[in-house]
């Protein structure tokens, strides 16, 4: 087993010693020389260890010396780590009265002590590596220099989001998609069915194929995806299903409980569930299971993956379906996108010839074919293409059998930068199909020493982000099913695991020298971890109830800490983990924070999320003069920011900030943000009516000269008592909060002025704006040339009549496009809203709204429909999905809107007074569902109905009238229908009477 190299460590260590700031602790230490000979030698060992990689897999003398250097560098870091935090220290202290700083000489923190225990431990560790320094010679180990120059030159780009081009699977999706929509089965209302191959092969990529076919979606009225890996636990199964059928977190129930509500998800409705890489065999555990499941309606289909015909045969499926690897040239085509995808033309033949010999002996594998071929895109000289394919790993691929996969996964990695290869081992910790979350990997990176800045003009969560996007680039991650995380393919796993399997956690083997853990759950002591002394990481998935912090606080090395939730307090002794960087405390129950927290000067990152019951931070919080990140999202309790927190100059994440309620709260005010300017991602300003100078706070925030800031949240207070606050003051104050033009998204909560400030047309990178209970707004400044906008949503601004006051006066040429971006709208609880344009300009016919897409309105019934109407429906002719609800005023449906001929869904309720949809509903050729609810004098479908040739799915509910014509073979507008495929008709039998949503002859709204 190879053992792995800590470059970045090693990196980090030299550049420390190497740094100006540490040539003075040095001196103040008395060990500025002997610092500098470490130094020396750490640089030697450096210079082989690229030669010590590549020899290790052959030579066990090698592979043992990188294990004992290893060990050392850690040492060395631990080293540096404690003269660095005795600095931190020093300087914390230094801000503290003198007779406090006599007392400290006789603490173990005095500096004569610390002097002599440092120049004990330099001696120490130069003696250790002098030891493998001289064995340099003996191995052969030669010097052979390290070049890691990042993938700018070649021109490419790596993005956060990638889409993987799945290629020479037509077929088999055709097949798989006609065997789920087959409502035929031997096996019951519930059937399974089953796709079976080796790793790699793309057994998952075909079932989200299937999963998101258009088809499949309109056919099954629930879908569901689990992934199972290896453990098939029936409780823990059945939680997963439920959460992925209400697309919600499911807390931790009994079974009994889990299945009373599994049952009133799936009860009488055809589902269809995805279990991927199922690796159970134990027929008793899978009939527990489908107990569970046999409640959905006829038609239902559970689809499993996994790479054992037993596995499949256990639960029923006697035919499987067996997926071959790719056909040559599919194999060749997915190779050649990954490889010369971007080169354009002129692709030297020489590389297409050592190509072809290389997708030969890759088997058709796809996963071997996009590793391969995200590696050689970043290879242009043939010499290193001819290289890689004499290479002893790409000969070894000669079956298709998973090891033989992994030597190409393998040959991937070996061509990794070495600045990458820690961060990808490190994902080892996790389990198989853990979604992990790129911002947290990031700074869990971070806090591991792993990320090296070139210049001190470089951030660490910039470069986190340029190496988390190399390895997904090169295919080490994907983005998950749901979109929301990313994963490692399974036998990408099983390469991170192999190559540093002894420093990460596994309950059959816990060692000494293990420096990562991943606790689950399932596991209630951590006793067998006592042994272990250079923990580095330890990730709880939720803390074990019988295990107190102190036992935590006996780990001193660890650098990362995720506590789960279950955690009712923090105790004092967390401070002796003085060398802790990540902390995760969030979902706790706590509602207070030690004040020996503030004693981590070291930490970088303290989440503290969704702890509800929290409602004070640290009131010394400055002392924590290391921290870059502090999300306190969710922490509902809170009702200040602690005085000193603009002191934290080094924080670029600050997910919220309270303005305190009353001076007696000794809350910082807005203008602790003043310095706070390299602040980025995210941030919510709560409570801003408990501003009460809004001249001198206001124009200290200086959100102006926040340019890394991506989104920004503005929220005043939901209290109905601020409806009676000043109007000029709020719009004083939001002119003064104008951020920089780099802001994306802009939400604005509870804003009580008239006017809007018209700093928002100047904000031209804006993607997305949103505009909440803002209920005196009555004008907003143009939006119509926002060049990026794609999102405007406006929900209870009851005072606004119009969007826009008049079409702009200054446009003479019909060729300028308005909202040119603009991709999705919503307007709800607009009662008083009758337009988008107040005033029209004639003789002029004006290109908008080219992109928009979405479009949602709902309880706006005042918008105007008839030969007046000043939305000009017509202009949608992009619109793919419109949704009206609670238009009580509507008689019918705008007949501009036959002109959106692209539209494919299109949804209306609560419209009491619809009678009829119009005949032109024929020209919408594109629709495909279409869907009717409580709308109670819709009596009768046009004719028009049949022309709808691509209409896949109906659905009626809440219209009595209107059900019982549409009942098959029975109902008089049966014959209208009768050619849509998945049909959901309420039947009249169920309804009963209701008095709908509307107003009463007095005009006074009911239920």
């Amino acid at each position: 087993m190879a053992e792995q190299i800590p470059f970045s460590i090693l990196e980090q260590v030299l550049t420390k010693l190497g740094s100006l700031a540490f040539q003075e602790i040095g001196l103040v230490c008395c060990a500025r020389d002997d610092l500098k000979k470490l130094g020396n030698s750490l640089s030697t060992v450096k210079a082989v260890l690229v030669d010590a990689e590549e020899k290790q897999e052959q030579s066990d003398a090698v592979r043992i010396w990188i294990g004992r250097l290893q060990d050392i560098v850690y040492e060395a870091e631990e080293l540096v780590d404690e003269m660095a935090t005795h600095d931190l220290r020093g300087m914390v202290q230094g801000q503290r009265k003198v007779a406090t700083q006599v007392l400290d000489f006789f603490s173990s923190s005095n500096q004569i002590w610390f002097r002599l225990k440092v120049g004990h431990r330099i001696k120490d560790i130069r003696e250790k590596l002098k030891e493998v320094e001289n064995e340099i010679s003996s191995l052969n180990l030669e010097k052979k220099i390290i070049i890691d120059v990042r993938d700018k030159s070649s021109g490419r780009k790596t993005s956060s989001v990638l889409k993987p081009d799945i290629i020479g699977r037509e077929k088999d999706k055709e097949k798989m998609t006609l065997s789920l929509l087959n409502p035929t089965s031997s096996q019951g209302s519930v059937s399974v069915n089953a796709i079976v191959g080796i790793g790699g092969l793309g057994k998952t990529a075909l079932a989200q194929l299937v999963y998101n076919d258009e088809k499949v979606k309109n056919y099954f009225e629930k879908k569901m995806w689990v992934c199972v890996s290896e453990e098939f636990e029936v409780k823990l199964l059945v939680k997963k299903i439920l959460g992925s059928a209400t697309n919600s977190e499911v807390l931790n129930l009994e079974l009994e409980e889990l299945h009373i509500r599994l049952k009133g998800n799936l009860e009488g409705k055809r589902y269809l569930l995805v279990l991927d890489d199922v690796w159970n065999d134990d027929q008793k555990k899978w009939d527990d299971l489908k107990a569970y499941l046999l409640v959905g309606a006829p038609g239902s289909k559970i689809l499993v993956t996994t790479r054992c015909t037993r596995v499949a045969s256990v639960m029923g499926v006697d035919s499987p379906y067996v997926l071959q690897g790719l056909a040559d040239n599919e194999a060749w085509d997915l190779f050649e996108k990954l490889a010369f995808g971007e080169w354009g033309g002129g692709v030297n033949p020489n590389l297409i010839k050592i190509g072809r010999v290389m997708v030969k002996k890759c088997k058709g594998v796809p996963l071997a074919i996009r590793s391969l071929g995200s590696l050689m895109r970043l290879k242009t000289k043939e010499s290193e293409w001819s290289s890689i394919l004499e290479s002893d790993l790409l000969k070894s691929f000669q079956t298709s059998e998973n090891e033989n996969v992994l030597s190409v996964l393998k040959l991937s990695y070996y061509h990794l930068p070495t600045y990458l290869r820690q961060c990808f081992t490190y994902c080892a910790m996790f389990p198989k199909d853990y979604e992990f979350d790129k911002e947290t990997l990031i700074r869990l990176w971070i806090a591991q020493g792993y990320i090296v800045c070139s210049s001190k003009d470089d951030d660490l969560e910039d470069i986190g982000d340029q190496y988390f996007n190399e390895l997904l680039c090169r295919s080490f991650f994907h983005q998950s099913e749901s979109m929301d995380g990313y994963k490692m393919h399974d036998l990408i796993h099983d390469l991170a695991q192999s190559i540093a399997k002894d420093r990460y956690f596994a309950v059959e083997n816990v060692c000494e020298g293990i420096h990562h853990v991943y606790w689950p759950s399932s596991l209630n002591e951590i006793e067998m971890l006592v042994k272990v002394k250079g923990m580095r990481t330890l990730f709880f998935e939720s803390f074990p109830k019988s295990v107190t912090l102190k036992k935590v606080s006996n780990f001193q090395r660890l650098r990362a800490l995720h506590l789960g939730w279950n955690i009712k307090g923090v105790p004092n002794s967390i401070a002796r983990l003085k060398y802790l960087r990540y902390l995760d405390i969030s979902r706790c129950k706590m509602e207070t924070l030690p004040k020996s927290i503030n004693n981590l000067q070291n930490l970088q990152t303290l989440i503290l999320s969704y702890c509800r019951r929290l409602r004070e931070l640290p009131r010394d919080i400055e002392k924590l003069i290391s921290l870059r990140c502090l999300m306190i999202n969710g922490c509902e309790s809170l009702r200040c920011m602690p005085i000193g927190l603009g002191k934290l100059t080094c924080l670029r994440q600050l997910s919220d900030f309270v303005v305190a309620w009353d001076e007696g709260s000794k809350g910082a005010m807005l203008n602790e943000l003043n310095s706070l300017n390299q602040l980025k991602g995210r941030i919510v300003l709560h409570d801003l009516i408990n501003v009460e100078n809004v001249e001198i706070e206001s124009n200290q925030v200086n959100l102006r000269e926040k340019k890394h800031l991506q989104y920004l949240v503005l929220r005043w207070s939901f209290s109905f008592l601020y409806e009676e606050t000043g109007v000029e003051k709020n719009e004083l104050f939001l002119e003064k909060l104008e951020p920089h033009p780099n802001l994306q998204s802009l939400v604005v909560e509870s804003f009580m002025g008239v006017r809007f400030s018209s700093w928002l047309s100047s904000i031209t990178n804006l993607v997305e704006i949103k505009l909440f209970h803002c209920k005196k707004l009555k004008q907003l400044p143009p939006l119509h040339q926002l060049p990026s906008l794609k999102t405007l949503c406006l929900e209870e601004l009851v005072s606004l009549e119009y969007i826009s006051d008049e079409e702009p006066s200054f446009l003479a040429s019909p060729s300028i496009t308005l909202f040119p971006s603009l991709q999705e709208i919503e307007l709800n609880d607009c009662y008083n809203l009758r337009g988008w344009w107040r005033k029209k300009r004639s003789g002029v016919e004006l290109a908008q709204f080219p992109c928009l897409s979405k479009m949602q309105i709902r309880d706006c019934p005042k918008l105007i429909v008839d030969d007046g109407e000043v939305i000009e429906w017509g202009s949608f002719r992009s619109l793919q999905s419109l949704s009206i609800g609670f238009l009580s005023e509507w008689t019918s449906l705008p007949k501009g809107l036959q002109f959106a001929t692209n539209l494919q869904e299109l949804t209306i309720d609560y419209c009491s007074s619809l009678m009829a949809l119009p005949d032109w509903i024929g020209n919408l050729t594109s629709l495909q569902r279409l869907e009717i609810s409580y709308c109670p004098d819709l009596r009768s479908l046009p004719e028009g109905m049949h022309l709808l040739t691509s209409l896949q799915k109906l659905k009626i509910t809440g219209c009595r009238e209107l059900s019982a014509r549409c009942m098959k073979e029975k109902g008089v507008d049966w014959p209208k229908i009768a050619h849509i495929p998945n049909l959901e008709i309420q039947p009249p039998e169920e309804y009963f009477q209701f008095r709908l949503y509307g107003e009463t002859d007095s005009g006074e709204r009911v239920i």
